[in-house]
């Protein structure tokens, strides 16, 4: 093997070692930020109740839009 293949083997396995000690580094960061599983579970669960209460809001709303229905809309001839 010549000096320069040598070279580049080696700069490549600093690289690759590099390239996985970030890698490593970064991974065990996001775990950081992952919270565990029952939290997501709780989550996930609040979610759904928001939604809930938004249906909710929307509902009486359409409800409250029926009911007051007195004003129709004026018919138009049409030529």
């Amino acid at each position: 093997m010549s000096d320069t293949a040598s070279e580049q083997a080696q700069a490549k396995r600093e690289t690759d070692c590099l390239c996985g000690t970030i890698r490593k580094g970064l991974e065990e960061a996001a775990e950081l930020f992952f919270p565990p599983e029952t939290a997501c579970n709780h989550f996930r669960e609040a979610r759904i109740e928001f939604l809930r209460g938004i249906r909710d809001i929307v509902d009486q709303r359409i409800e409250r839009l029926s009911r007051s229905k007195s004003t129709s809309g004026t018919r138009i001839v049409v030529e």
